[in-house]
């Protein structure tokens, strides 16, 4: 899961490179860059692959994983709050 840290760090340079930071550096390696991909000796393709996935993980957060507690209900597995529907 991604921490706070690097979400806030991905951030931080994302808004550097809209100011025009970067304007002669590929965007899709700013991109991959601040979303901490790795672009040196891969094809473009798979840079493209690992940045979209990086992507959907800063978009996609997890907040809770569901459990079972001892008395069989749904809970949550940080908190131990029962989930209702």
């Amino acid at each position: 899961m991604i921490s706070d840290k690097e979400r806030r760090r991905a951030v931080a340079e994302l808004r550097e490179a809209s100011t025009g930071a970067y304007r002669h550096v590929d965007a899709l390696d700013v991109i991959a860059g601040s979303v901490g991909v790795e672009v040196g000796g891969k094809f473009g393709h798979e840079v493209e692959n690992e940045t979209y996935a990086a992507l959907a993980n800063f978009i996609d957060r997890p907040t809770t994983h569901i459990d079972v507690n001892e008395h069989g209900r749904a809970c949550c597995a940080n908190c131990g709050a029962e989930v209702v529907e």
